[in-house]
């Protein structure tokens, strides 16, 4: 017999541990394919009776501590499905019920009554997760030795699976919370908007009794403000009768609590008073963690009780509130500081509106310019105005004073320029009208610095004139310079004054030509020491090189580091020309 084994058996042998091997890899497959409990334990149950040609089989997973729950069923009623069982210590082994004393494990009982006779322990990382039973024909007492290996095998690929499937099932839950946490930020967010929306403070606490209305609902509830150190109602739902008695506590309560909570011997007496007017819970109002204020409410309408996720969303409510309250506050005595800032930005808007966005390309020279404006708005003004294909007007001027009055000027200056440059007048005869319409349209005490020339491209000449105006830097390429000085007095300050005088200068190759205003050479440094014409100057000379932007800039980032530290007083504008 020994002899017809060692022919025969190994082959079937061999053969038996492949077909093994191949339906341990298929159950692996399709188990870890799978993120499912409820379908990896019916198939794991499936494979497993299959197996043992079992006609019952039952899942369990433990929930808490000792307790297990029933997850899946065969060839048994599925009203055990989500049925909770207590089973003591379960021994990490296999366990033949006819084989084991019911004394040292009563529950076994439980399984005994459902005809399970095999219960074999799921267990991961040296801990049982969870139980599973079956009956299988002819065993109920051992297993052979392939069959212990077998199942070994098999529960340790359902144990991983089912490992996997309760993380995932876990992340699942926490995510929901997520979900609920994040669907509560965003109601706080949007009532938190509408809060900010709102600038009167009755209308605030309507909205506020509306939101908990809305998100709680209950039947009576009164919120009381500290208002001049006392704390006062604002709003109540309450019988008349218990009106005076509202306001009899001033809240020292940090937290939310349950009025069933409030039980030190200061809290009893303010308890029972609540109660007796049907108030359940209390939410402090804080700002700046100091309560400011309480909300008190009664019993929901639909009669749940009051959970600790309610009391953190009536308490991150009630303090959105507070805020807005703090800040209509703050606004009420800001008004007349606002109104202030809103002329400015009008003022602002209209100087940004008044330069040119872009400047028109002149041909045969470079461009550049830029506005640094103030915190208080001043007048600077410049322009380059396309008069032909070879004539270009350029312009800079400073109106006096700051503010609304002063664009408001400005924008008269460019209206009169751009309504006369047409004329084809000589720019003398053009500054004089400029001149009497500005005093025309100005009061006393208002005037303008300006300059302005026509650049001839063809026979690269400027015609100019200054008005009272910062004179214009000219400096060659050499190294020379001059200053366009030539002109009359400043505009606005008297009509049918002498003729203005009109310069003229020839642009060479390399040329550089700045025109700025005394925000420029007046900007001051902490020390109160100016930038001054001279510095300017100079910086032009070792600069002239360069290109129209780069000129620019390099005045720019030094009236910075001259005033650094030190707020800016005026306009800065420059126009830079490069031949």
């Amino acid at each position: 017999m020994s002899g017809i084994s060692k022919k025969i058996n190994p082959p079937s042998s061999k053969a038996e541990n492949a077909f093994e091997l191949t339906s341990l890899f298929e159950f692996s497959t399709v188990v870890n394919a799978s993120l499912d409990l409820k379908f990896i334990f019916n198939h794991f149950l499936l494979t497993l009776m299959g197996k043992f040609l079992s006609l019952k089989g039952i899942v369990l997973l433990e929930r808490r501590t000792n307790v297990f729950m029933i997850e899946n069923v065969k060839g048994l009623s599925t009203e055990l499905i989500n049925l909770e069982w207590k089973l003591g210590k379960i021994p990490n082994r296999i366990i033949f019920i006819k084989a084991e004393k019911k004394s040292r494990f009563p529950w076994l009982k439980y399984f005994q009554e459902l005809g399970v006779t095999v219960l074999i322990p799921l267990s991961t990382r040296n801990r049982i997760v969870g139980v599973v039973g079956f009956a299988p024909l002819k065993h109920d007492k051992k297993f052979s030795e392939k069959e212990t290996l077998y199942i070994k095998s098999i529960f340790n690929i359902a144990a991983v699976s089912i490992e996997k499937g309760l993380f995932i099932q876990e992340l699942g839950t926490v995510n929901r919370q997520l979900d609920r946490k994040i669907q509560e930020l965003n109601t706080l967010f949007e009532v938190g908007k509408e809060f900010n929306t709102v600038m009167q403070r009755e209308r605030l606490i309507k909205l506020l009794i509306f939101s908990v209305m809305g998100q709680i609902g209950v039947n009576r509830y009164f919120l009381c403000l500290e208002e001049d150190g006392d704390m006062r109602v604002v709003a109540e739902k309450l019988d008349r009768r218990n009106r005076e008695d509202v306001c009899r506590y001033i809240p020292y309560l940090t937290k939310p609590k349950l009025v069933s909570d409030l039980n030190n011997k200061n809290e009893k007496p303010w308890r029972l008073w609540m109660e007796e007017i049907g108030i359940e819970v209390v939410i402090p109002l804080q700002l700046q963690q100091q309560t400011r204020g309480l909300l008190a409410l009664g019993e929901k309408l639909n009669k749940d009780n009051y959970t600790e996720k309610d009391l953190e969303f009536l308490s991150s409510l009630g303090n959105l509130a507070m805020i807005s309250l703090d800040n209509i506050r703050l606004f009420n005595d800001a008004i007349e500081k606002q109104r202030m800032e809103d002329e400015l930005l009008i003022a602002r808007e209209i100087q940004k509106g008044l330069l040119p966005s872009t400047l028109p390309k002149i041909p045969s020279m470079d461009i550049s310019a830029v506005n640094i404006s103030s915190k208080q708005v001043g007048g600077d003004y410049y322009d380059v105005i396309q008069l032909s294909s070879h004539h270009f007007v350029i312009a800079i001027g400073d109106v006096s004073g700051k503010g609304t009055p002063a664009s408001l000027l400005m924008a008269s200056l460019q209206a009169t320029i751009r309504a006369l440059v047409p004329l084809g007048l000589s720019l003398s005869e053009l500054t004089k009208r400029v001149n009497d319409l500005i005093c025309d349209n100005t009061t006393s005490g208002r005037f303008i610095t300006f300059f302005w020339g026509i650049i001839d491209t063809e026979s690269m000449k400027l015609n100019y004139v200054n008005a009272g105006h910062n004179p214009p830097v000219l400096v060659h390429s050499d190294g020379s310079m001059e200053l366009l000085e030539k002109g009359g007095i400043i505009l606005g300050i008297m009509k049918d004054v002498s003729p203005y005088v009109e310069g003229i200068i020839s642009l060479h190759k390399d040329d550089a030509l700045v025109l700025f205003t005394d925000g420029v050479s007046e900007s001051m440094n902490c020390d109160n020491i100016e930038f001054s014409d001279e510095k300017l100057r100079s910086l032009i000379i070792q600069n002239r090189k360069n290109s129209a932007n780069e000129i620019m800039n390099s005045i720019v980032d030094s009236i910075k580091k001259h005033a650094v530290d030190t707020s800016q007083s005026d306009d800065i504008t420059l126009l830079v020309i490069k031949a």
